[in-house]
């Protein structure tokens, strides 16, 4: 696995891609290579469970851009017979998926441990 993108931090844990920020302040150009490295996980390195971070600090951009692209980024892993979830969503972040109505299609776990749970188990 390539670790090293300049925007994510990526640690695997019990076959999950725990991927972390590496700035949460990003502009339209970043946002896009974040995009472009996220699917690199699925179509490049393997990764069938990702759990992606977006805390302790919250993102900082534009969040239309961003969920945008965390709706393609989704896409492109369950194409690929992978799975998304997102952990460590702050109040404010969630919210903005709530008012957008995104949290239907996106799985929010508290933490990396309980992502690693999830995909854990007989038949997992």
């Amino acid at each position: 696995m390539n670790n090293h993108y300049r925007h994510i931090k990526v640690e695997t844990q019990g076959g999950v891609f725990c991927v972390r920020l590496r700035n949460p302040r990003m502009d339209e150009n970043a946002i896009f290579q974040l995009g472009e490295e996220l699917v690199a996980l699925a179509k490049q390195d393997g990764c069938r469970k990702l759990a992606l971070s977006l805390g302790p600090v919250p993102p900082d951009c534009l969040y239309s851009v961003f969920l945008a692209k965390l709706v393609m980024v989704q896409r492109v892993h369950n194409e690929n017979g992978g799975e998304m979830v997102l952990c460590v969503v702050t109040a404010p972040v969630k919210s903005t998926f709530e008012a957008t109505h995104l949290d239907r299609r996106f799985t929010f776990v508290p933490d990396f441990d309980a992502a690693v749970a999830r995909w854990s188990g007989p038949g997992k």
